[in-house]
């Protein structure tokens, strides 16, 4: 009886918490990112109401990747666009977290940021988790790569907040 009554509690428990964290998405906008000739990714922005305001979360941030990459090619091209953010007390910051987190990636596959409604970011790899960093601001700091202001890609900015 009281193995059945915690069986019962641990899956309400996980139904509550995966329900939770599955808030219902809304495409804002969705942009391809090219460098040079090579298709590098294509980019959706998704929110529960359709819009975006920068801070606001929860948000979901899918990157499907047009060609192949290894996982230390796209830490330095985060850590790249950090710097041209003015971010230079993160850059590197993260590097071993997101090393430990992020596969290397083939074509058609893709990783996801999700962040849930207090700012803390998970990413997933072909829909499946991989695991989150709590670190306050990261989840901002991470999401400014595209969607800051001044981003080094202000065109595919306006496309993927719908502008």
């Amino acid at each position: 009886m009281i193995a059945r009554l915690t069986k019962g509690l641990i899956i309400l428990i996980v139904l509550i918490c995966s329900r939770s964290f599955a808030a219902d998405f809304k495409v804002v906008g969705e942009a391809r990112f090219e460098y040079l000739f090579w298709d590098v990714y294509q980019a959706q922005l998704a929110t529960p109401s359709g819009t975006y305001q920068f801070g606001n979360h929860p948000t979901k941030l899918t990157l499907t990747y047009l060609r192949d990459f290894a996982a230390k090619d796209i830490i330095k091209a985060t850590n790249e666009q950090w710097q041209h953010l003015g971010k230079k007390e993160i850059i590197s910051k993260y590097d071993a977290q997101l090393a430990a987190l992020w596969p290397d990636i083939k074509k058609g596959e893709s990783l996801s940021f999700i962040t849930d409604e207090n700012g803390i970011g998970t990413f997933y790899f072909n829909g499946k988790k991989l695991g989150a960093i709590e670190q306050n601001g990261f989840a901002d700091n991470f999401l400014a790569i595209w969607l800051d202001a001044d981003t080094s890609e202000p065109q595919m900015r306006k496309q993927l907040i719908g502008q």
